[in-house]
């Protein structure tokens, strides 16, 4: 198993020349294994550099598997420029979760960004290819809820974990090949978000136990993984702001740091880290300073894994 990232970037395409090498895509990866369904994760903009990869290298019909974190616009907005699920013969199912806010199932959300008032061709011309999923539905009877495990095909297991983020977010755990691989989508430290006063109570205690609990459990996800790719937005100091200055902290906006994730790969002891989802504002030069600075870091905190940027075009095996 190989996992070949097409768009690395946050929040918002950004080509350009400043962009070229790390790329300026939004997210989207794929899973590259010698057989069965193509599988995909996210459908940023980078999903259109898959098309065109895959409608010059592979005949129609496609059998395909995507598998979207959530639904923020730069995880979905490369969707309908996806060619294959306008081809005849494609078969695709498409899985995700509804977000928090309005009550939205995942189904609705993909659709609604393809109706006519946004995009010229009406989601409904997919209905014969594409099949939507949705983790509410699918294992609301089960009594871990979303979180657990199912086949998405033979000889692959997915298993889900949420993550903390401001709509719904499922971090999948790919497991196949002998091998396993985590895609967390957006992901930040859970936190108390109580306000703090100057005296200790219980109920701070209680909060405090509850996110070490809530922080553990995403350790225990990540345990022993090949490979870990992870959402690493921000730099401490960027997450945490100026003294003073709360309006300029990123804390609660949904992303996680590079500190925060050479840390937790060295809890879970992983086998190879993978730092994605870029700041849009960050230009080549500005990730090659980070990385020098955090692959530096890296070695001296956990000197056995191996860790690297995503960039478009990259090919990890697992």
């Amino acid at each position: 198993m190989k996992v070949k990232f097409w768009g690395v970037r946050g929040s918002l395409p950004t080509p350009g020349p400043k962009t070229a090498r790390y790329g300026g895509n939004t997210t989207c990866l794929q899973v590259l294994r010698d057989s069965g369904p193509l599988i995909i994760l996210d459908a940023g903009t980078g999903v259109r550099e898959l098309s065109d990869h895959l409608m010059k290298s592979q005949k129609p019909p496609y059998d395909i598997r995507m598998l979207v974190t959530h639904t923020h616009w730069d995880h979905i907005h490369g969707f309908p420029f996806f060619v294959p699920i306008y081809v005849p013969g494609t078969t695709m199912e498409v899985y995700g979760i509804g977000p928090i806010h309005n009550g939205k199932s995942f189904e609705r959300v993909m659709r609604d960004q393809m109706t006519y008032s946004y995009f010229p061709v009406e989601n409904t011309m997919l209905d014969d290819t594409v099949k939507y999923f949705d983790f509410n539905d699918l294992f609301k009877h089960r009594e871990g809820g979303v979180e657990g495990f199912f086949k998405l095909c033979p000889d692959v297991t997915v298993r889900l974990k949420l993550t903390n983020h401001p709509v719904f977010c499922v971090a999948y755990r790919i497991e196949a090949d002998g091998k396993k691989f985590i895609f967390t989508g957006d992901h930040e430290p859970y936190y108390d978000t109580t306000p703090q006063s100057s005296d200790s109570t219980s109920t701070e205690t209680d909060n405090k136990a509850l996110v070490d609990l809530m922080n553990e459990r995403f350790i225990e996800f990540c345990e022993g993984v090949d490979l870990l790719v992870i959402d690493t937005t921000y730099t401490d100091a960027e997450y945490n702001g100026q003294p003073g200055k709360p309006a300029t902290s990123k804390r609660g906006w949904g992303h996680s740091t590079f500190e925060y994730n050479i840390e937790v790969a060295k809890r879970a002891k992983v086998k190879k880290l993978v730092f994605t989802h870029h700041d849009p504002t960050r230009t080549d030069d500005d990730l090659d300073r980070l990385m020098e600075k955090y692959l530096a870091h890296a070695k001296r905190v956990i000197p056995n894994i191996e860790v690297m940027a995503s960039r478009e075009g990259l090919v990890v095996d697992v």
